[in-house]
Parts: structure tokens; C-alpha cells; sequence
């Protein structure tokens, strides 16, 4: 039995309640934080997508799209797409790589550099207003312990 268990006297279905008003407070936390910083990056001409591309590439250097992919753990069309759609926009470049004429490689243009520390600034302006409270460190050290109660679990 769970010490939060104990603390209801064994019934477990409060503590079942617990845990769906925690999983369900989470959901609705981060799908706040996701709309507000999906309006910050917007409001920029960015999507999550494309900002993680752009940010990566601009901290790393010419990238490959396999490389991309694998960074951030997306399939390669999603990556070629997104990438495309940067390199429309002016954001990023694309060239054939020096070490292998099959391989092409993207790179981040000064636009693209200066999208990427306007679209920064935005989301920490963001960032900054969901501060949780002045005890954001213990916060984050009780949702970390549920994360990994639950990933124990299953």
C-alpha cells in the first residue's frame, strides 16, 4: 500500500482520484503551455516544429537531414518538409554536402539566426510569465517524483 494510501486509511479509490485529478491537472497545464508558446512562436512566423529545426541548426551548424531527424527523434518526411518549408522562407539553406554529393545539408542564413533569437526572446518573455511560483525548484522536483512513480508502474 502507498503512503498517500495510508493517509486515506487503505481506501484506494481516493488515492485513485488523486491521481486522475493530478494526470488531468498536468493535461491542462501542458496544453496551456503549449498554446501559449505556439502564439509566441506564431506571432514570429514559426511553428514548434519549425522553430526546433531552425534553433538546432543554429546551435550546431549545417546539419544533414538524418542527423535532424535523429536529433530530434521526428521521421525524415517530417523533417524534409519542415526543412522545405524554412528554406522557402529564407531561414535556411540547402547544399550539397562536401563529403558525400548524395547527402544534403541545411544550414541557417543571418535571417534565420536573427528568427531564432527573436522567437527566443519571445518564448522566454513566456516562459517567465508561467513561472510557477518562487519555489519553481521544488515544484519541478514533486512532478518529476510522480513522473517517475508512474513510470515505474508501467
Amino acid at each position: 500500500m502507498t503512503a498517500l494510501a495510508e493517509s486515506f486509511g487503505g481506501d484506494t479509490s481516493a488515492v485513485h482520484s488523486t491521481d486522475l485529478e493530478i494526470v488531468s491537472t498536468v493535461l491542462r497545464i501542458a496544453s496551456a503551455a503549449r498554446v501559449r508558446l505556439a502564439e509566441a512562436l506564431d506571432a514570429h512566423g514559426l511553428s514548434w516544429a519549425r522553430y526546433e529545426v531552425l534553433e538546432l541548426v543554429c546551435t550546431r551548424g549545417p546539419m544533414s537531414y538524418s542527423a535532424l531527424s535523429r536529433e530530434l527523434v521526428r521521421h525524415r518526411t517530417s523533417i524534409t518538409a519542415t526543412t522545405a518549408s524554412l528554406v522557402e522562407a529564407g531561414l535556411l539553406v540547402r547544399s550539397v554536402s562536401p563529403r558525400n554529393s548524395q547527402q544534403y545539408l541545411v544550414e541557417a542564413t543571418d535571417s534565420g539566426q536573427r528568427a531564432v533569437r527573436r522567437a527566443e526572446r519571445a518564448l522566454e518573455r513566456v516562459r517567465s510569465r508561467m513561472a510557477v511560483d518562487s519555489d519553481s525548484a521544488r515544484t519541478l522536483e514533486v512532478l518529476r517524483g510522480i513522473e517517475r512513480q508512474w513510470n515505474a508502474r508501467y
